[in-house]
């Protein structure tokens, strides 16, 4: 029974991640604050907060700490995401804000120490841990900066959405490339393929965000 509920969870998985990996490509390609955009966008959210949150238990159903991390990370990014864009404020000091927030340090903590764990073991997948943990926690460290009450620009809150949601994206689109690219060349390294769409995707993150400059 527990392995038909767990296949249950890895079909729904799976097609949360399809949705995301899908609807953040068009998302990405369309113009940005149209229509068709919108509507991606309430696509997108449940398809990658379903994609997290199936990780989540499955992970505790066949117990694997790095994919109960990597859930936690999902559903930061698409519940912080989520909240930015339909309050149209990048202060989040909410208990549910609060609570992603929590999750997330000790994600990022577990993943910080798994990962200097791995590279004073010799093991240089320790690099993907740091990466993803440093990433998170940075965010979880603006999230805390803009709930002291300062100032923020009007337009603050589109650079987190965009930001936060496009981090959903490098999520959806690592997963697609490790679970489809098996056989890699002895040549190329495992943990480069991890950090492979980070690397891609994060200047594009970048080069939009810049478009939502500071106004007064």
């Amino acid at each position: 029974m527990t392995e038909i509920f767990f296949n249950i969870l890895l079909a729904l998985h799976i097609l949360g991640g399809t949705i995301g990996l899908v609807c953040g490509i068009l998302i990405f390609i369309l113009r940005k604050g149209t229509r068709p955009h919108a509507i991606l966008g309430k696509i997108f959210i449940p398809g990658m907060l379903l994609a997290g949150i199936t990780s989540l238990i499955m992970a505790i159903l066949h117990p694997n700490s790095f994919l109960f991390m990597v859930g936690v990370f999902t559903v930061y990014l698409g519940g912080t995401g989520a909240r930015t864009i339909s309050s149209k404020n990048p202060i989040a000091n909410q208990p549910l804000d609060r609570l992603l927030q929590l999750g997330m340090v000790c994600s990022g903590l577990s993943l910080g120490y798994l990962g200097t764990v791995g590279i004073l073991n010799g093991n240089n997948f320790g690099i993907v841990y740091l990466v993803f943990a440093s990433i998170g926690l940075l965010m979880v460290m603006q999230d805390f900066k803009n709930s002291r009450g300062q100032q923020l620009d009007k337009k603050a809150y589109l650079r987190k959405h965009l930001q936060r949601l496009g981090g959903g994206f490098i999520a959806s689109s690592t997963a697609f490339l490790v679970v489809n690219l098996r056989e890699l060349p002895d040549w190329f390294p495992v943990w480069a393929l991890w950090l492979l769409p980070t690397l891609l995707i994060s200047p594009l993150i970048s080069f939009h965000s810049k478009k939502y400059k500071p106004t007064p």
